[in-house]
C-alpha cells in the first residue's frame, strides 16, 4: 500500500541562533524563494501524491501556523493540527497523530526538511518492497549546521516512511523509538536506508538558511509571461510578480521578485529573493534574501550572501564626512570589506 498520510514535525527549534525574522515568529515560517519553509515542504509533499497531512508542534507554535497555513495557498489536501512536543521524540509524535493514521502507513517528515529528491520514487519503492520503514538519511556531502561541524555522529534523517507494523513496533517500544530502524530491524522488520540530498535549515545558522534559498531556486523554471519590464537584461529563470516594478537593471537568475517591488538601476545576480515591498536602488546584490518592506538604496558596494531583514533600511549618504551610521538589532552581523 503506498502511502497518503504524512505527520510533520515542526515543534520549536534546538538551535536558538537568530535569524532576521519577526521575535517570537516560528523558524518554519521564514521565506526562501519568498515562501515559508513549511510551505514548500507542504506542496512538495502534494506532489508526491500526500493526500493527509497533520502539523505537530508545541501549543504556541502551533497556533502560528495554523493561522499562516488558514491565510496561505491551497495546497491540495487536508491538514490538521495536533500539539507535540520534540522532547518526546518520534514516539511521541507517533502517540499524537495515532487518531489521525488510522491503522494506515505514514511519512514521518521533519516540517523544515528541503529534499532535492522527489519523494514520489521513495514511497513506490516503499510500496513495492513491502518494506515496514525506510529512512531518507541526509548524504554525507550535505553541509552539516554549524554547532555540530566535525562532531561524529548519525546523519540526521529528515524523513522516516513507516508501515503499520514499524508504527506498532515503535509505540510499543518507546524506549528504543531514538534509533526506530534499528527497532524496527530488530523485530524482524524489513528495513532500508537511503541516503538523499537536502536542507535542514532550522537547525543552523545563516549560511544554512542561503543555501536552504538555493536549494529552493534551483528548481525555478522562470515565467514565460513575465510582467513588462523596462530597459533591462534577464539572464536565466526569473520570476517577477506581476505587480513588481523593474528598470535600467540586470537580473540573472535564478532568482524572484515579490509582489510591490521597486528595483531601479541594480544588478541582481543568482540564488536571490527579493520580497514584498521591498525597493532597490543603485544596489548590486547576489545569493541574498530580502526580506518584506526592506529599503536599500546606494549602497556603493555589492552585497552578497546577506540576509536583510523585515523594513530594514540601507542607504549611503553623500554628504561629508563619511562615515557608517548603523542601528542593529539582536543577533546582527555586519561584515565589511
Amino acid at each position: 500500500m503506498e502511502i497518503a498520510k504524512a505527520l510533520i514535525l515542526a515543534g520549536s527549534e534546538i538551535d536558538d541562533r537568530p535569524w532576521p525574522t519577526d521575535p517570537g515568529r516560528p523558524k518554519h515560517l521564514f521565506p526562501v524563494g519568498n515562501r515559508p519553509i513549511l510551505f514548500h515542504n507542504l506542496l512538495r509533499l502534494r506532489e508526491s501524491g500526500i493526500l493527509e497531512a497533520e502539523i505537530l508542534a508545541d501549543a504556541r507554535t502551533l497556533e502560528q501556523l495554523a493561522d499562516a497555513v488558514d491565510a496561505g495557498p491551497d495546497f491540495g489536501m487536508t491538514i490538521g493540527f495536533a500539539e507535540w512536543r520534540t522532547s518526546v521524540g518520534l514516539g511521541g509524535a507517533l502517540a499524537a497523530g495515532r487518531r489521525f493514521m488510522r491503522d494506515e502507513p505514514v511519512l514521518v517528515q521533519r516540517g523544515d526538511a528541503l529534499l532535492r529528491d522527489p519523494l514520489v520514487g521513495h514511497i513506490s519503492m516503499f510500496a513495492r518492497e513491502r518494506l515496514d520503514a525506510m529512512a531518507l538519511r541526509l548524504n554525507a556531502a550535505t553541509r552539516r549546521p554549524a554547532a555540530t561541524a566535525g562532531v561524529p555522529g548519525p546523519r540526521p534523517a529528515p524523513a522516516y516512511l513507516l508501515s503499520t507494523r514499524a508504527v506498532g513496533i515503535l509505540l510499543g517500544r518507546p524506549q528504543l523509538a531514538a534509533s526506530p530502524i534499528d527497532s524496527i530491524q530488530a523485530q524482524g522488520g524489513r528495513v532500508l536506508v537511503h541516503d538523499v540530498q537536502g536542507v535542514l535549515p532550522c537547525e543552523g545558522d545563516q549560511d544554512l538558511l542561503l543555501e536552504s534559498n538555493r536549494t529552493v531556486l534551483e528548481g525555478l523554471v522562470g515565467d514565460r509571461h513575465q510582467p513588462p519590464v523596462e530597459d533591462c537584461v534577464i539572464q536565466g529563470p526569473v520570476e517577477i510578480h506581476p505587480t513588481a516594478t523593474v528598470c535600467r537593471s540586470t537580473l540573472r537568475g535564478p532568482l524572484v521578485i515579490g509582489a510591490g517591488a521597486h528595483v531601479a538601476d541594480s544588478y541582481i545576480g543568482p540564488y536571490t529573493s527579493i520580497g514584498e515591498d521591498v525597493v532597490l536602488e543603485g544596489i548590486e546584490i547576489e545569493h541574498s534574501i530580502v526580506l518584506p518592506e526592506a529599503d536599500l538604496r546606494f549602497v556603493g558596494t555589492r552585497l552578497e550572501s546577506s540576509v536583510i531583514g523585515r523594513r530594514a533600511r540601507v542607504s549611503r549618504s553623500f554628504r561629508p564626512p563619511g562615515a557608517f551610521r548603523l542601528t542593529l538589532g539582536e543577533g546582527a552581523e555586519i561584515v565589511l570589506a
